[in-house]
């Protein structure tokens, strides 16, 4: 434990997931939410180092203490898979980015 609280999560992205957020950072900066997506990537990382069970669970694993999720924050979301006893969150399935919302006009 750390003097500020619980032992913070591990994160671990698989390098095709690096290199699937470049290119979903290039496509948002496109489309004009290039600071929306480099904020919710900041904030993904925040949440997944202190509190991973912010998502949606999907399916409980079956071999080890653990759960995939789904978590949202936009315009990302992502899924990920949390091993609870070792506090470590992995991430290898592709990110996606959100259709930005249509603007009543």
């Amino acid at each position: 434990m750390s003097v500020g609280g619980p032992e913070p999560y591990e994160v671990h992205l698989s390098a095709w997931v690096h290199d699937r957020l470049l290119e979903l950072a290039g496509v948002s900066r496109v489309r004009g939410d290039g600071e929306a997506f480099l904020a919710a990537l900041r904030e993904f990382h925040r949440r997944l180092r202190v509190y991973p069970q912010f998502g949606d669970p999907l399916v409980d694993l079956q071999g080890e203490a653990g759960h995939l999720r789904i978590g949202i924050v936009p315009p990302l979301a992502m899924r990920y898979g949390v091993l609870e006893e070792r506090r470590q969150v992995f991430v290898a399935a592709r990110p996606v980015l959100l259709p930005r919302p249509v603007r009543a006009e």
